[in-house]
Protein backbone atom coordinates (compact mmCIF):
# COMPACT_ATOMS: atom_id res chain seq x y z
CA UNK A 1 0.00 0.00 0.00
CA UNK A 2 2.95 2.20 0.32
CA UNK A 3 3.57 2.23 -3.62
CA UNK A 4 -0.24 2.86 -4.05
CA UNK A 5 -0.71 6.17 -6.20
CA UNK A 6 -4.59 6.96 -6.32
CA UNK A 7 -5.76 7.70 -10.07
CA UNK A 8 -6.24 11.99 -10.85
CA UNK A 9 -9.39 13.26 -10.14
CA UNK A 10 -9.91 14.61 -13.65
CA UNK A 11 -10.61 10.84 -15.30
CA UNK A 12 -13.60 10.34 -12.82
CA UNK A 13 -16.79 10.19 -14.74
CA UNK A 14 -19.05 11.18 -11.52
CA UNK A 15 -19.92 7.57 -11.19
CA UNK A 16 -21.94 7.41 -14.42
CA UNK A 17 -21.83 4.34 -17.13
CA UNK A 18 -21.51 4.96 -20.23
CA UNK A 19 -24.89 4.82 -22.46
CA UNK A 20 -24.75 1.75 -24.77
CA UNK A 21 -24.98 3.04 -28.55
CA UNK A 22 -28.39 1.71 -29.85
CA UNK A 23 -27.86 -0.77 -32.92
CA UNK A 24 -29.04 0.29 -36.35
CA UNK A 25 -31.61 -2.28 -37.43
CA UNK A 26 -30.60 -1.31 -40.86
CA UNK A 27 -27.95 -2.91 -40.23
CA UNK A 28 -26.94 -6.60 -41.97
CA UNK A 29 -27.40 -9.54 -40.11
CA UNK A 30 -23.98 -11.50 -39.11
CA UNK A 31 -23.15 -14.41 -40.97
CA UNK A 32 -23.92 -17.76 -39.13
CA UNK A 33 -21.15 -20.86 -38.40
CA UNK A 34 -21.78 -23.92 -39.75
CA UNK A 35 -23.18 -25.01 -36.47
CA UNK A 36 -26.35 -22.39 -36.26
CA UNK A 37 -26.96 -23.37 -39.87
CA UNK A 38 -27.02 -26.99 -39.64
CA UNK A 39 -29.05 -26.68 -35.82
CA UNK A 40 -31.69 -24.34 -37.60
CA UNK A 41 -32.28 -27.02 -40.52
CA UNK A 42 -32.47 -29.57 -38.29
CA UNK A 43 -33.93 -28.57 -34.81
CA UNK A 44 -37.57 -29.34 -36.19
CA UNK A 45 -36.89 -32.37 -36.78
CA UNK A 46 -34.51 -33.37 -33.67
CA UNK A 47 -37.81 -31.25 -31.53
CA UNK A 48 -39.96 -34.36 -33.29
CA UNK A 49 -37.95 -37.20 -32.23
CA UNK A 50 -37.73 -35.30 -28.73
CA UNK A 51 -41.03 -33.74 -28.12
CA UNK A 52 -40.37 -33.53 -24.45
CA UNK A 53 -36.73 -32.32 -24.68
CA UNK A 54 -36.14 -28.86 -23.34
CA UNK A 55 -34.76 -26.41 -24.99
CA UNK A 56 -31.11 -26.60 -23.03
CA UNK A 57 -31.51 -30.66 -23.40
CA UNK A 58 -32.22 -30.21 -27.39
CA UNK A 59 -29.53 -27.81 -28.13
CA UNK A 60 -27.25 -30.42 -26.44
CA UNK A 61 -28.81 -33.03 -28.47
CA UNK A 62 -28.31 -31.32 -31.87
CA UNK A 63 -24.37 -30.27 -30.68
CA UNK A 64 -24.10 -33.86 -30.28
CA UNK A 65 -24.98 -34.70 -33.62
CA UNK A 66 -23.24 -32.34 -35.12
CA UNK A 67 -20.08 -33.40 -33.63
CA UNK A 68 -20.70 -36.77 -35.01
CA UNK A 69 -21.42 -36.30 -38.78
CA UNK A 70 -19.47 -37.42 -41.27
CA UNK A 71 -16.53 -35.44 -42.42
CA UNK A 72 -18.14 -35.07 -46.08
CA UNK A 73 -21.27 -33.72 -44.45
CA UNK A 74 -19.91 -31.30 -42.41
CA UNK A 75 -17.31 -30.01 -45.09
CA UNK A 76 -21.00 -29.22 -46.67
CA UNK A 77 -22.09 -26.86 -43.91
CA UNK A 78 -18.49 -25.44 -43.79
CA UNK A 79 -19.25 -24.47 -47.48
CA UNK A 80 -23.02 -22.89 -46.46
CA UNK A 81 -21.39 -21.35 -43.68
CA UNK A 82 -18.32 -19.71 -45.90
CA UNK A 83 -21.38 -18.71 -48.70
CA UNK A 84 -23.31 -16.87 -45.62
CA UNK A 85 -19.52 -15.44 -44.44
CA UNK A 86 -19.33 -13.49 -47.97
CA UNK A 87 -23.04 -12.98 -48.00
CA UNK A 88 -22.65 -10.80 -45.01
CA UNK A 89 -19.18 -9.33 -46.37
CA UNK A 90 -20.83 -8.12 -49.38
CA UNK A 91 -23.63 -6.52 -47.27
CA UNK A 92 -21.81 -4.76 -44.90
CA UNK A 93 -19.97 -3.30 -47.62
CA UNK A 94 -22.86 -2.15 -49.56
CA UNK A 95 -24.23 -0.60 -45.87
CA UNK A 96 -21.19 0.78 -45.22
CA UNK A 97 -20.57 2.55 -48.52
CA UNK A 98 -23.68 4.68 -48.24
Amino acid sequence: MRQYVAPDDDSDDGGKKKKKSKKDPNAPKRNMSAFFLYSNAMRSAFKNANPDASFGDLARIISAAFKELPNHERQEWERKAEADKIRYQREVASYNAH
